[in-house]
């Protein structure tokens, strides 16, 4: 049985990058090594041959969900150490150990999240697969007009050029169609990870729970995506450094939109043997 959800404003996709730079500052060093042992994974990979970039690609929602799961960890932390503070003193959490137990709470989940990564593939590439079909339709269509309009050169010089207006527009509609297939899909997985990792659904459960809760609150997804491409600008400018920071708030936004949007819906997470 899918999880239930709850709808949230749009300004939320904001709140949930807010809630993604505090994540980060609770732990920085930690998130910082996690980024750099991702991006020399990803560099070995891309390099390991042609399928290289594929096995990458498979990986990365699994090793994100690590760090949604660390974001997990490390808020929990977070809020017993506020219930137990003074009203007026600091907050300080004891993070230590909270790196490994969470990699104890990712790894019974690994085999599902590979599968759901695969399935992602798999599903986006059919849906890519089908726009591509219908626009090399389109395409041979143009060309027949185009070979008319070709024979009434002759005849009609503005029959000509109207017929390559026609197969211009249908090559920016064609582009069109693709980018925001590519948005759709972005936005219809958004959830899967963390529901496997943190909601315990199976990987099929996950995809269908994520689409429904995703397009459910697509104001907020299209808000926390939009505002993603200033600060990958931003984190690319200083060498590339920047993704060092912008990587650990993609988890941690991850973790704060899947609490945000499933909250109580949500099962709870394994105890803290700790606790």
């Amino acid at each position: 049985m899918d999880l239930s959800f709850r709808r949230v404003p749009a300004s939320h996709g904001a709140t949930w990058w807010a809630q993604g730079w505090r994540s980060f500052l609770r732990a920085p060093w930690a998130w910082v090594g996690l980024s750099v042992a991702l991006i020399i994974l990803t560099v070995i990979l891309h390099k390991a041959g042609p399928r290289g970039g594929l096995l990458a690609q498979w990986l990365s929602m699994p090793l994100f969900t690590l760090g949604a799961v660390f974001a997990s960890v490390l808020g929990r932390r977070w809020a017993r150490a506020r219930s137990i503070t003074p009203e007026g003193l600091a907050v300080e959490a004891d993070n230590e150990g909270a790196l490994g137990e969470s990699s104890r709470r990712w790894w019974p989940r690994l085999g599902s999240l590979l599968l759901a990564s695969l399935l992602v593939m798999l599903l986006i590439l059919a849906v890519m697969l089908v726009l591509s079909l219908l626009l090399l339709l389109l395409f041979g269509i143009g060309l027949t007009r185009m070979e008319s309009f070709g024979h009434m050169m002759e005849v009609s010089p503005d029959a000509f050029m109207h017929g390559m207006g026609m197969g211009l527009g249908a090559g920016i509609l064609g582009g069109l169609l693709m980018v925001l297939a590519l948005m759709a899909c972005s936005v219809a997985f958004w959830f899967v990870g963390t529901l496997v990792a943190l909601g315990g659904l199976g990987a099929w459960q996950a995809i269908r729970t994520s689409a429904r809760a995703a397009f459910a609150n697509l104001g907020a997804v299209v808000v926390f995506t939009l505002l993603l491409i200033p600060l990958g600008i931003a984190a690319t400018i200083p060498l590339g450094l920047g993704w060092l920071v912008l990587m650990p708030m993609i988890s941690g936004a991850s973790y704060a939109s899947y609490d945000d949007v499933f909250g109580a819906g949500a099962p709870a997470a394994p105890r803290d043997p700790e606790a």
